[in-house]
């Protein structure tokens, strides 16, 4: 997984809502919004979901920030 700078329709974007390091592994926590975490066909609200991201990334990245993976 890779932050993306220009989200498009197809990526999962969302904003940054808190930072956990756990047990040597680097989270971010996502709030996606509009179902922009799954199909929207399915899903229309907030979606909250853990992202696991390498150290550098994690460090990056502040709460607020706009985060997008593939």
């Amino acid at each position: 997984m890779s932050p993306l700078f220009g989200c498009n329709i197809d990526d999962k974007c969302g904003e940054i809502i808190d930072k956990v390091i756990d047990d040597n592994r680097f989270l971010l926590v996502i709030r996606f919004d509009s179902g922009g975490g799954t199909n929207q066909a399915d899903f229309d609200g907030e979606l909250v979901d853990d992202i696991e991201v390498n150290e550098e990334i994690f460090s990056s990245f502040e709460e607020g920030d706009n985060y997008c993976v593939e």
